[in-house]
């Protein structure tokens, strides 16, 4: 009964309007405004709610929201989210939002895998006509506390060194190294670099039901079912039956535009590989160019495989990925892929100016994707995540003009030679990160996904 209940992969949608939107100053003033004039239903979907100036703006839009009458529902992280729980929360309760909170923490650690099954999808839904989604918090893009912390480690780190990074000697090497230093300071940080999707349309349709299926999923003290063994559970069959009756009655989507569009997600059911999926096949059948941009950069064995036999094929692959140390681990267990990837061929670069945060790809010029979804285990294994794929040549041109003009006014190429002579202390520490990551994800039961 439940498995029939459970969301099928959203088809490709005819009709819709999609509009690319770079980081939160595209993004917010038009999902505020979009909240501003709901009617009847407010849906978000969030893994970090910042105490900051946009936090505020977002939390008093929906309360304004529900101060009208309008039903709002708020979905946040137990992690990532911690921070707009402790702030938001009363606030948003005392004026009739309702919240739920997926998996919060504990006050005691536990070493549990479930802890890494967080809530990483972007999504702001309004009256089932307007949609957006994307890989931006509800935090300001020039807000950079939470990674002030390794910010001034990887400083501290710079300033004691005393030889270039990507070797001893040559005009390229020094200036590398100085513009890793110089970049390092928070002063410096730029706006963090994102993106989201407007959608109108059809396409709509599959977004709110997809938030309708996660919110009913959620019990009671943010405890989730992924057995539907659950007591509280048969209630939300009964009322997930409803919510698809109701959507089953309402008038057909309106077309909006002429741009085929689709949702595509990642839960821990049936769709537990599908946005992984959608990049293999995508790369698969590229015959010119691969851009693909990606924050936090550890894909399995078939992207990868998929990257190396486009380039094998003729294929023209670039690489934007982070160029700052967000994560110290992650970022040195990155590095430990380049070599192969820079021997087939592929084009890495790093972006400098702020942390990269994007998650997003175009494959020749009619398919590209924008979403929450990073090409990592945390996403590929284990997180909720949401990304639009877009069958069209004007965005996808869109997309790629944005990405290049990042790649050369914005970003540093990783020469071979040079990643070659690092020295040997930080090529053995990338090593090892990457190989505890091996371990990791083999003791989590997915090693033949890596």
């Amino acid at each position: 009964m439940v498995l029939n209940l459970l969301p099928a992969a959203a088809p490709e949608r005819e009709g819709n309007a999609v509009e690319l939107l770079v980081g939160g100053e595209q993004l917010f003033p038009r999902a505020l405004d979009a909240i501003e004039q709901a009617r009847h239903a407010v849906r978000i979907e969030t893994y970090i709610f910042a105490n900051d100036s946009i936090g505020q703006a977002f939390c008093e839009a929906m309360c304004r929201a529900a101060a009208r009458g309008v039903e709002v529902r708020l979905v946040l992280d137990g992690f990532g989210g911690q921070e707009g729980v402790r702030t938001w929360l009363p606030a948003l309760q005392q004026h009739g939002v309702h919240v739920r909170v997926f998996r919060p923490e504990g006050v005691l650690f536990k070493l549990n895998p479930k802890r890494l099954r967080r809530m990483h999808r972007k999504i702001i839904a309004v009256d089932h006509d307007i949609a957006f989604v994307g890989g931006i918090n509800l935090i300001d893009d020039w807000n950079h506390e939470g990674e002030r912390d390794e910010l001034l480690k990887a400083t501290e780190r710079a300033r004691r060194k005393r030889e270039p990074i990507w070797g001893a000697s040559g005009g390229m090497r020094e200036q590398a190294m100085t513009v890793n230093t110089d970049l390092l300071d928070q002063q410096s940080l730029g706006p963090r670099y994102d993106f989201a999707v407007q959608l109108k349309g059809p396409v709509v349709q599959d977004v709110w039901h997809n938030m309708e299926w996660l919110w009913l999923q959620i019990g009671p003290g943010g405890r989730v079912t992924d057995t539907f063994s659950s007591a509280w559970w048969k209630e939300r069959v009964e009322q997930l039956q409803e919510a698809m009756a109701r959507q089953r009655a309402m008038p057909k989507p309106k077309r909006a535009g002429k741009v085929k569009a689709q949702l595509a997600v990642r839960d821990n059911f049936r769709l537990r590989r599908r946005i992984e999926r959608a990049y293999v096949q995508a790369i698969g059948n590229a015959q010119r160019t691969v851009i693909l941009s990606n924050a936090y950069f550890l894909p399995g064995r078939k992207i990868r495989k998929a990257l190396l036999a486009a380039r094998a094929r003729g294929v023209h692959v670039q690489l934007l990925l982070q160029g700052r140390v967000e994560y110290r681990f992650q970022h040195y267990a990155t590095q430990s892929l380049y070599s192969s990837l820079l021997s087939a061929g592929v084009d890495i670069y790093e972006y400098l100016p702020s942390f990269l945060h994007a998650k997003v790809a175009v494959v020749d010029s009619n398919w590209a994707t924008v979403g929450s979804s990073n090409l990592d285990p945390l996403s590929c294994l284990f997180a909720r995540e949401a990304n639009v794929i877009v069958y069209n040549r004007e965005f996808a041109s869109a997309l790629r003009e944005e990405l290049q003009k990042s790649i050369q006014k914005d970003s540093r190429e990783i020469q071979a030679h040079e990643h070659a002579q690092r020295p040997l202390k930080e090529r053995v520490f990338s090593w090892l990160c990457y190989k505890l990551m091996l371990l990791a994800v083999f003791l989590g039961g997915f090693g033949s996904r890596y």
